[in-house]
């Protein structure tokens, strides 16, 4: 458990970003392709346990003094720093073999992702805005790998609707910080005294409302009515306005964005909406 809990594997989620593009192209369903990008998302996930744990043993200070994170491994004294960096080298090590072996263009966009989150760690983070952009293009860069293994083309509006979908999540998450900054007066993070919560939510209000406009331009985007002419995608709009809505709730109202990976699996209403989400727009692509 100890190790479930070092590697972060319920982080490994967020991997599944991969398998968008697949989804979305129509072909989820054939089998090679599938293998593939499966194979590629597991050889990625290690990669991303090596800078969580990097990312662990940057931020102990911080942790220690965190209500939830100082009950990490790291932070807590469960594994040493040495025996953490020497399991995450071993994950990294495996993971880029694997996606060497399998994709190339995946690899390079990895080694990408270690340094872009490497550097991320030491200083990046500390800057103001820059800090969630990054996180965001994280996911962007998983789609780009999806894409290639899955050989489909990904559309301007996919891509701006994925670095959207992120930004909006992580600066809800960073807004979740700055709420404790405010309450609590303590610093879990040094950026978040460069923020306010009355500045957090204007930007998640602006955030929301482009990416619901992408996600119309999306679906109503040449290559998708071209290829899936339903009447069923427009109603999937609805369900990505109410989800929006929901999480905007339990952001503003409920100051609960700072787990977005508990909210996804633990928030029934989301839960129920991003399934109805799921099978609507399965119905138009795939029926």
């Amino acid at each position: 458990m100890i190790y479930v809990k070092l590697f972060r594997l319920n982080n490994w989620v967020k991997n599944l970003f991969i398998f968008l593009p697949l989804f979305f192209s129509g072909e989820f369903f054939n089998h090679i392709k599938f293998i593939n990008t499966f194979y590629v998302t597991l050889g990625f996930s290690l990669v991303t346990g090596f800078i969580y744990i990097i990312n662990d043993i940057f931020d102990i200070e911080f942790d220690k003094i965190h209500p939830e994170k100082r009950n990490r491994p790291i932070p807590s004294g469960k594994i040493s720093i040495k025996q953490s960096l020497i399991l995450g080298i071993c994950l990294l090590l495996l993971g880029l073999t694997g996606l060497w072996k399998i994709s190339i263009y995946s690899f390079f966009l990895s080694i990408f992702y270690v340094l872009l989150n490497f550097l991320y760690s030491i200083k990046l983070k500390q800057i103001p805005i820059l800090d969630f952009i990054i996180v965001a293009t994280g996911f962007v860069i998983r789609i780009l790998i999806g894409g290639e293994i899955g050989n489909v083309e990904l559309t301007q509006w996919m891509i701006i609707m994925v670095f959207l979908l992120s930004l909006f999540i992580a600066v809800s998450k960073r807004r979740d910080d700055v709420y404790q900054y405010e309450l609590n007066k303590k610093i879990h993070r040094k950026v978040v005294s460069e923020y306010t919560v009355n500045y957090m939510d204007r930007l998640i209000t602006i955030i929301s409302s482009v990416l619901l406009v992408s996600y119309l331009m999306l679906i109503f985007s040449e290559i998708i009515i071209s290829k899936f002419s339903s009447e069923y995608l427009i109603v999937s709009f609805v369900f990505v306005l109410i989800g929006v809505f929901r999480y905007n709730q339990l952001t503003y109202v409920k100051n609960k964005s700072g787990s977005p990976i508990d909210i996804f699996f633990k928030d029934r209403f989301l839960i129920v909406i991003v399934l109805l989400w799921f099978l609507t727009f399965y119905s138009s692509l795939y029926i």
